[in-house]
Order: C-alpha cells, then sequence, then structure tokens
C-alpha cells in the first residue's frame, strides 16, 4: 500500500484540513497488521511505513497505537447504531444482525484486540469504552424504548439484558468455534426479547 503525501510540509499547516485518503490508509495498513502480526507487535512505526506515510503523518492525527487500533475497528461503516423499528424484536433483530455481521467482517482484528485487552489494562480500559460500552449503550436505549412502550417489564434489569447478546455471541465463538449468524440472532432475541403480553403484565 502506498498513498502520496504530497510535499508533507502543507499537510502540516495549521487548519489545513486533514486528507481522508491518509486516515483511510493508516486504518487499513493497522487493520492488516493486526491480523498479520497482532496487537503486541503492532507499533507506530510499522503502521506508517505499511500506509507509506511518514510517523509525524500518523501522529498528527492520533496520539498512539492505542487511539490507532480502537479507531481503526471501530470506524467501519457497518459498525451498528440503535435503530428505532417501533418494536423490540425489529429493534433487536436489526441490531444484533448488524452488530454480527461487523463482527464477523472484522473477526480476526477484534481477536487481536480481545485478548490483549485482557492482558493490558490501559489497552483494556480503552478497549471498553470505546467498543465495548458502545455496543452495551446501543441495545440499552433499544431496551428502554421497549419499558416506555410497555413491551418489557418497568422491573426489567436492562443493563444485565444489554449484556446478553454480546456475552453469547463471545460464547459462540469460543466454545462453538464458529462466528454467530442471523440464525443465532433469532435465537437470542426470541428467548430474551419477546415483549410481555399486555395482558400478563399485571399480577391478578
Amino acid at each position: 500500500m502506498n498513498v502520496n503525501e504530497g510535499t508533507g510540509q502543507t499537510s502540516a499547516t495549521a487548519g489545513r484540513p486533514r486528507d481522508p485518503r491518509l486516515d483511510k490508509a493508516i486504518v487499513a495498513a493497522t487493520l492488516e497488521l493486526l491480523v498479520e502480526e497482532g496487537y503486541a507487535q503492532l507499533t507506530v512505526e510499522r503502521i506508517a511505513a505499511r500506509a507509506g506515510v511518514g510517523k509525524a503523518t500518523v501522529y498528527r492525527r492520533w496520539p498512539d497505537k492505542v487511539s490507532i487500533v480502537l479507531e481503526a475497528v471501530s470506524r467501519n461503516p457497518e459498525r451498528p447504531s440503535a435503530p428505532d423499528t417501533g418494536s423490540l424484536r425489529g429493534d433487536a433483530l436489526a441490531y444484533l444482525g448488524t452488530l454480527v455481521r461487523y463482527r464477523t467482517l472484522h473477526s480476526d482484528a477484534i481477536s487481536a484486540i480481545s485478548s490483549e485487552a485482557l492482558c493490558d489494562e490501559r489497552f483494556g480500559d480503552a478497549f471498553r469504552a470505546g467498543m465495548a460500552e458502545p455496543v452495551m449503550t446501543g441495545m440499552g436505549t433499544i431496551l428502554g424504548r421497549a419499558v416506555e412502550r410497555g413491551e418489557l417489564s418497568a422491573e426489567a434489569d436492562v443493563e444485565l439484558l444489554s449484556s446478553v447478546a454480546p456475552a453469547l455471541f463471545q460464547v459462540q465463538r469460543l466454545l462453538a468455534g464458529r462466528h454467530p449468524d442471523e440464525a443465532f440472532v433469532e435465537r437470542i432475541v426470541d428467548q430474551f426479547f419477546s415483549p410481555i403480553d399486555p395482558g400478563e403484565s399485571e399480577l391478578p
């Protein structure tokens, strides 16, 4: 991969917009190296060399490799956001389906950084803040709407339910040795995110 930076002098001019081509090249190089060599071997120098840019170009955009890695994995357009289809089932199917596709697309890179998050406290904190917590927040938004619509009990433990699908995705990957698919998503939704029957919401 090679990207022409021009003179390099003008790109540092105050107020000059970042060149999106360079951002894309750096992100792509980071993902490639993560898969090929793992997080531990990753350095800003190696990222810059693979992207065909200077280290200064990378550092003008990100302060360290932690920041680069988290943005590289999270900036894909397939990264899910909480939809609003008007129903708990529709929201959960759409959100978790997109999450499955996103995780499958970046499976090798995500596996590399997930392992590192368990070993490196600083990176683990950044990983949870940059990747895990947004996923939980999205699911929490969906469940909160369901409570407001009366599809879930007001007593539902939204925080706990928000963690169910991501946890099951991880278990499926580790124990079954395969990526979750749309059928697995439907099983989760049917089991954990089916709206309550309004007639059963109150005890007699």
